[in-house]
């Protein structure tokens, strides 16, 4: 081939052409636009939807719609005069609040005692504090502070921490108190 015939050649056949080019961006808008990603929010849903409706809410549902088909509502009877008094879970409407009262419920004894209890040292508290409050003002009234006074130890007590600590010290194990 002779040199001008090769300079065509190349100029033209090497050259790629400009249709085979894809024009880059020059479109409508992108395709994929980034956006944060979604998979742990679908799946925090995914979760939340199987545990609270599949085996949470929908079970229960049937099974008191269930109850109430079948067994209705409980009667009203009297008071028994004879035999065993009947338990504080036996006076509920419902089947089902009987059972819940019957396993997991408090009775109106408990309730009251439990009340009687917390109000009795609420009570306990309340003389505390008006006790501290009391000593704080004669402090202030008299300029006076806080002072710890000095309680007598008898002899009896420092034997048994003297011969205590003698058995800490030679114990073989440290968690173990055994006879000796």
């Amino acid at each position: 081939m002779t040199p001008a015939a090769a300079c065509a050649c190349r100029s033209s056949f090497l050259k790629p052409s400009t249709s085979l080019i894809p024009a880059i961006r020059s479109s409508h808008a992108a395709v994929f636009r980034k956006r944060p990603g979604q998979l742990i929010v679908n799946r925090i849903k995914d979760v939340c939807h199987f545990y609270f409706i599949g085996i949470g809410f929908l079970p229960v549902l049937f099974c008191l719609a269930y109850n109430h088909i079948v067994y209705g509502t409980c009667e009203l009877k009297d008071y028994p005069t004879e035999g065993p008094p009947p338990h504080h879970w036996q006076f509920e409407r419902t089947p089902i609040r009987q059972w819940w009262a019957k396993w997991f419920g408090v009775s109106d004894v408990e309730h009251h005692e439990r009340n009687l209890a917390y109000y009795e040292k609420q009570g306990i508290l309340a003389r505390w504090r008006q006790i501290e409050q009391r000593v704080k003002h004669l402090e202030g009234e008299r300029w006076d502070y806080k002072g710890w006074n000095y309680q007598p130890v008898s002899a009896t007590w420092v034997d048994y921490g003297r011969w205590h600590a003698l058995r800490m010290r030679d114990q073989y194990e440290q968690h173990g108190h055994y006879a000796q």
